[in-house]
C-alpha cells in the first residue's frame, strides 16, 4: 500500500499547478453537487413538472449548448484558460441559488442555461496532462473528487429526513448548502489558480470558420468520433433526468435506498477508477471500453427488473463503471484525436453536435415514459450500444499509440 501511495504522490507532484488546483476544486465541488444531484429531478417534479416537461426542461440546456458551444470552444483556444475557468465558476455558482429560490418548475429554466459553465475544467485537464498520464490523471481526479462525495448521498438522506422528507420543503435546503459551498470553492480558485501554459497558436489567423476547418485537417477519425459522441450524449440525456424518478416513483425507493445507489456508484469509482485508468494507459483505451460496456447494460437491466429495492443499490454500483468509462477512457480518446492547441475548438464541435442530439433526447425520454412506459428509457440505450456505438469505436484507431500531423 505504501508503494501505491508513493506513486500517487509522485504522480501528483510532477503535474502542473493548474491541474492540481482543478482537482482540488473538484474535491469540494463534487461533494456539494452530489448533495442535490439525486434529488434535482424529483425536486423539479415536486415543483409541478410532468415527465414531458421535465424532459423539455433538460432540453433547455442542450439548446443553449448548441448555440454557444462552438464560440466557447473557440474562445478557449484563443484566450486565457485561467480567466475562462474563473468566470465559468462564478456563473455556475448561481445554479443552486436559482434552485433554492424556485417557486415553480419554470424558475429552473435560467439555471439550466447556466449549467453550461460546469465543464471548462475538462479542457484544462486535457491540456495539462501528457498522453502517458492522461487516463491515469483523469481517473485520479475522479477518485480524489469522489472520496468526499461518497458521504454526500448519506448526508443528503439524513438532511432530507430532518427537513421534512422527499418534497419541496425537505429538498430545498440542500440547494442553499450547495450555494454556500460553491461560493467558498470560487474563493479558492480565484486565489490559487495559475495560467495554463500551452503552445502558441493562431499565428496570422483570424477566420472563425477557418479555425474550425483546421481541426478537421489536423485531427484523425473526427467524423466517426462525432457520431459516436453524439450517440453517447443522446443516451445520457435521455436516461439521466429519469433515473432517480424511476427509482423513486416506479420502484418505490426512499431517500436511503437512493442514497445507497449513489454511494455504491461512488465506491466503485473510488476503488476502480485509478487502476482502470492506469490499465487504459498501458494496454489501450478501447480494450478497457469493451470490458466495461456490458456492466452498464447490466446496470440498466437491473434497474428495470430488480425484484427488490436493495438490488437497486447493485444497479447503482454497476453504473459507477459507466462513469469511469466516460471520464477516464472515452475522455482520453477524445482528447488524443486532435493536437493540444485544437482542444477547445474540438470540444466546442462535439458539444454542438451533442447538444443537437440532446435537445430531443430528454423530450423523447419524457414521451417514452408517458406513452410506452418508463422501462424503455433504460432498455433502448442497450440496443444503441450493441448496434451503433460498439461498431463505431471499433473503427476508430487506438489513440494511445496514435500519432497525428502537427
Amino acid at each position: 500500500m505504501s508503494v501505491v501511495v508513493q506513486r500517487l504522490v509522485s504522480f501528483w507532484k510532477r503535474q502542473r499547478k493548474s491541474w492540481r488546483v482543478v482537482v482540488t476544486r473538484a474535491i469540494f465541488n463534487r461533494f456539494f453537487i452530489r448533495l442535490t444531484m439525486d434529488y434535482a429531478s424529483i425536486y423539479v417534479r415536486e415543483l409541478g413538472a410532468t415527465p414531458l416537461q421535465l424532459g423539455a426542461l433538460n432540453s433547455v440546456t442542450h439548446i443553449a449548448n448548441t448555440i454557444i458551444s462552438s464560440p466557447l470552444g473557440w474562445i478557449q483556444d484563443r484566450y486565457s484558460l485561467k480567466k475562462f475557468f474563473t468566470i465559468s465558476i462564478v456563473l455556475f455558482t448561481f445554479v443552486p441559488l436559482i434552485y433554492a429560490l424556485a417557486q415553480n418548475w419554470m424558475w429552473i429554466i435560467p439555471a439550466m442555461f447556466l449549467t453550461l459553465f460546469s465543464w471548462p475544467c475538462a479542457t484544462i485537464c486535457d491540456v495539462s496532462l501528457e498522453k502517458r498520464d492522461r487516463a491515469t490523471g483523469k481517473a485520479l481526479c475522479e477518485v480524489v473528487g469522489s472520496v468526499p462525495s461518497f458521504f454526500a448521498p448519506t448526508i443528503a438522506a439524513f438532511l432530507i429526513s430532518f427537513f421534512g422528507g422527499i418534497n419541496i420543503r425537505g429538498i430545498r435546503p440542500l440547494f442553499w448548502i450547495q450555494f454556500a459551498g460553491q461560493c467558498f470553492v470560487f474563493l479558492f480558485v480565484f486565489t490559487q489558480m495559475t495560467e495554463v501554459d500551452r503552445p502558441e497558436m493562431f499565428k496570422g489567423k483570424s477566420s472563425f470558420i477557418g479555425d474550425f476547418r483546421e481541426v478537421f485537417q489536423r485531427g484523425i477519425a473526427l467524423k466517426r468520433w462525432i457520431i459516436f459522441s453524439t450517440l453517447s450524449m443522446f443516451i445520457m440525456s435521455m436516461t439521466s433526468p429519469f433515473r432517480a424518478p424511476f427509482a423513486y416513483e416506479i420502484k418505490g425507493a426512499d431517500q436511503f435506498i437512493m442514497g445507497g445507489m449513489a454511494s455504491a456508484s461512488l465506491v466503485v469509482q473510488v476503488f476502480f477508477a485509478a487502476p482502470l485508468g492506469r490499465l487504459a494507459d498501458k494496454i489501450g483505451r478501447k480494450k478497457v471500453f469493451y470490458a466495461l460496456a456490458p456492466l452498464y447494460w447490466a446496470s440498466n437491466l437491473l434497474l428495470v427488473f430488480a425484484p427488490t429495492q436493495k438490488l437497486l443499490i447493485v444497479s447503482g454500483a454497476l453504473l459507477g463503471f459507466q462513469n469511469i468509462t466516460s471520464i477516464a477512457v472515452l475522455a482520453s480518446i477524445r482528447a488524443e484525436l486532435v493536437p493540444v492547441d485544437c482542444l477547445g475548438r474540438w470540444r466546442g464541435i462535439l458539444s454542438l453536435f451533442g447538444g443537437l442530439a440532446s435537445i430531443t433526447a430528454s423530450i423523447i425520454g419524457g414521451f417514452i415514459w408517458e406513452t410506452y412506459g418508463p422501462a424503455y428509457i433504460f432498455l433502448i440505450p442497450i440496443a444503441i450500444d450493441l448496434f451503433a456505438r460498439i461498431p463505431l469505436i471499433t473503427s476508430i484507431p487506438e489513440t494511445l499509440t496514435m500519432k497525428f500531423k502537427e
